[in-house]
């Protein structure tokens, strides 16, 4: 079975797909320098009559024929953003993915390792989040009966199911879920970034998505406007920034768990002395 962080990569690589093939046909205009496009069509024995599109940029060079039916309107800059586009529309789904799966992975043993702990206090986020659970009659009695961690876990996961985990609201409920304070701390620690950075440009990317896929990039001020520009800085820095982030987490609820199996097998060892 793969795990929460093998399944998260297998997710986002398409977004860096798109990036690469976004730098691989990127120009400016098409090539028509005549010694070029005659050795190439030299090169490919193309007829004289056939049109040929050439692409070249600093790392690429590439030749359309005629039969692929792609008219230079389909590669023109603003087409091939689209490309940028759908990349951060797939981190972010990678992103979405992944969250309820280091759940699901990871929050049984968390509740089975810290019992009513897990529970973090004064949490308004984590309040607000779960204010809407409820355990009826028979539930209750089932926990008190034969406490079942993965019970608990399924109940609260289910309910997740129903509010999107995503953006900083996502990594933070996630988080102290699996027993980490002040995760979003953690986070930037680890990564050497300042947090309120790191949170602005993960909500701005979810924003992004959703601008993307609900309102084909038209702002939610503006959605009968002209489509939001973006360049490629900008979605690598969104596609980046969920990476990391993620992978950091990942790395963060390793650690965490690691310690407390740790102290719960120290607290085992006192208790049979």
């Amino acid at each position: 079975m793969l795990s929460p962080r093998q399944i998260f990569e297998d997710n986002i690589r398409p977004a860096d797909l798109l990036l690469k093939v976004f730098r691989l046909l990127e120009h400016d205009a098409l090539n028509t320098e005549e010694a070029l496009l005659r050795s190439l069509r030299d090169l490919v024995k193309a007829e004289e009559d056939e049109t040929l599109l050439v692409i070249s940029n600093g790392i690429f060079l590439g030749l359309i024929r005629e039969l692929a039916e792609v008219p230079p309107s389909a590669i023109k800059r603003s087409a091939l953003c689209n490309l940028l586009r759908q990349a951060v529309v797939t981190a972010s789904t990678a992103l979405e993915t992944y969250l309820p799966i280091l759940l699901r992975d990871n929050l049984p043993e968390v509740i089975r390792l810290r019992g009513r702990d897990f529970v973090p206090r004064n949490d308004e986020a984590f309040k607000n989040q779960f204010k809407d659970l409820k355990f009826d009659l028979d539930e209750a009695v089932r926990i008190l009966v034969a406490p079942d961690p993965l019970f608990v876990a399924n109940k609260m996961i289910s309910n997740l199911n129903f509010s999107y985990l995503n953006g900083r609201r996502g990594i933070h409920i996630t988080g102290v879920l699996l027993g980490l304070d002040n995760p979003w701390q953690r986070l930037a620690q680890q990564l050497g970034r300042d947090e309120e950075e790191i949170k602005k440009t993960l909500d701005a990317t979810v924003k992004r998505r959703n601008d993307i896929v609900h309102r084909a990039d038209r702002s939610q001020d503006d959605p009968a406007g002209s489509a939001q520009e973006i360049g490629f800085p900008w979605a690598k820095q969104a596609v980046e920034t969920i990476r990391v982030v993620c992978l950091a987490l990942d790395d963060l609820v390793t650690s965490r768990l690691k310690e407390l199996t740790q102290q719960a097998a120290a607290t085992h060892t006192q208790g049979t002395e």
